[in-house]
């Protein structure tokens, strides 16, 4: 195909990609809105649903089995008292533990439901339910290691904590001469130790337990550090979804049911050492959680298209901006490719996905995601058909005008043609890195490829086998296209 009518169809696919993306945004920002009748009376109707945020890799309190499905002791909790108080459907959104306040200062979810102490610095934030579990931080240590007995011998240690956990401001206060090594997930958290990338751990005391009687290799050194307890997280003012749940759990102790929850997963039976392990590479962690995996693939190529569209449609009208003559346009493009590409991508995710919402303006986490992912692509895009166009010689166009074209015919018919056959390698770089920065929007919730990964690690603690897994997709798909890129240079060369 002639290069002079690629560009017309390029920009057609992309028009249609945004088209087809737009109403499925606008349907999504739509349901986050407050039906009329208050949010419980919606939800008790059920033209809602009670959407709960968890970071489902904490075990024994909320993870996932083989296919997905959420498990655990709030899990189950949560279900029951929301069952009690005549809430209809239950959608449990996994995110990151540092996200979950946030999300709900932002309206994203509406219950926050993962082993969440009740302290005076969140409480500033958000209202909590009544205790339904005590909790408390303790030291965990390798079983092989007597050189920690108490808290004063963490000091000069490296001590891992999970982001946005009170373990991290109480260590900061209590022992402030402890290293400490930051993690994400649970999993990565206690694996830390065992691998020798920390010293110690100090963390939630039952989680800890349920670790050591699944997977071994550590101990607990002492009684607990501390006597705080979990609550559920609520918006601020929420007051009727707080109290129908305050309601449910006092009915639930006095009916005996909360105490068949708790020995369910904290009885003796939940907590029998596992015999064994697992070998260095587990395929069988694959074949059982392939379902998973596929669906996080398929949500990968998803955001992957969506925000490559949007990269390049971006990229096309920031360059043309940079490129005018009209001084505010060109001013506008400057801006646009100075700021996007002067601050990191996460910064930009998270102010799109909680910071807007502050300001009256709340996306789904997909439509943030792409839209985020779009916006940082396409300031390089931006450069990348600049510098394409500014390349061609400017005799063609003087050349396409006297010949009786019109500037925008000219750029049309002779100059952009040319361009995009020499934009084709640095937009094949840009693609690749697309594609490797798409694992980042899981900060947001977004399902994809990365953030499925995490949640089997925290069911199966093999993380060597399911990184090397994810990383062997990415690898096969940024190398799908740069041959494709290369591919489309040979065809397109014979044009030159």
């Amino acid at each position: 195909m002639p290069p002079q009518r690629i560009w017309p169809r390029l920009g057609a696919v992309l028009l249609a990609c945004l088209l087809a993306f737009l109403p499925a945004s606008a349907v999504s920002t739509a349901s986050a809105a407050e039906p009329q009748g208050g949010k419980l009376a919606a939800l008790r109707s059920g033209q809602t649903a009670l959407r709960v945020g968890t970071d489902a890799t904490f075990p024994p309190f909320e993870f996932t089995d083989a296919k997905g499905g959420q498990l655990g002791f709030d899990v189950d909790l949560v279900r029951a008292l929301a069952q009690r108080a005549g809430i209809k459907k239950v959608d449990f959104v996994q995110m990151p533990f540092g996200n979950i306040v946030p999300a709900l200062q932002a309206n994203q979810i509406d219950v926050g439901a993962s082993a969440i102490y009740i302290s005076p610095a969140r409480q500033k934030a958000v209202d909590f339910s009544d205790i339904y579990y005590p909790g408390g931080l303790a030291v965990f240590v390798s079983d092989k290691d007597n050189s920690v007995t108490s808290l004063k011998d963490l000091a000069g240690k490296r001590v891992a904590v999970q982001v946005g956990t009170k373990s991290v401001d109480w260590l900061t206060q209590h022992q402030p001469a402890a290293q400490l090594i930051t993690a994400q997930t649970n999993e990565q958290m206690f694996s830390s130790v065992k691998l020798g990338q920390a010293d110690a751990v100090v963390t939630g005391a039952p989680a800890g337990k349920y670790f050591i009687a699944q997977q071994g290799g550590l101990k607990q050194v002492g009684d607990r550090l501390t006597e705080e307890n979990y609550g559920y997280a609520f918006q601020k003012a929420d007051t009727e979804l707080r109290t129908a749940f305050n309601t449910a759990l006092k009915q639930m102790r006095d009916d005996g049911s909360y105490k068949q929850a708790t020995e369910k997963w904290f009885g003796a039976e939940s907590t029998a050492a596992k015999p064994g392990g697992h070998s260095l590479f587990n395929f069988a962690t694959i074949v059982d959680s392939s379902g998973q995996l596929w669906q996080g693939l398929l949500v990968s190529l998803q955001v992957i298209l969506l925000a490559l569209a949007l990269s390049l449609l971006l990229g096309t009208l920031g360059g043309f901006a940079k490129l005018s003559k009209i001084a505010p346009v060109r001013w506008i493009g400057n801006v646009y490719v100075s700021v996007i590409r002067g601050t990191p991508f996460v910064v930009q995710l998270f102010f799109i996905y909680f910071g807007l919402p502050q300001l009256g303006l709340q996306l789904p986490p997909m439509t943030a995601g792409i839209i985020s992912l779009g916006l940082y692509s396409g300031s390089y895009v931006t450069e990348i058909f600049r510098g394409a166009v500014q390349s061609i010689d400017r005799g063609q166009l003087e050349a396409a005008r006297s010949c009786g074209m019109s500037q925008v015919s000219a750029m049309r018919h002779v100059i952009i043609p040319q361009a995009f056959l020499r934009m084709l390698p640095p937009l094949g770089n840009e693609f690749v890195s697309l594609t490797k920065n798409s694992a980042l929007v899981s900060f947001v919730t977004i399902h994809e490829l990365f953030l499925v990964g995490q949640t089997i690690i925290s069911r199966t603690f093999d993380a060597l086998t399911v990184y090397l897994f994810i990383g062997l997709l990415y690898y096969l798909l940024t190398n799908l296209i740069s041959v494709t890129t290369r591919t489309l240079e040979k065809k397109m060369a014979v044009y030159i």
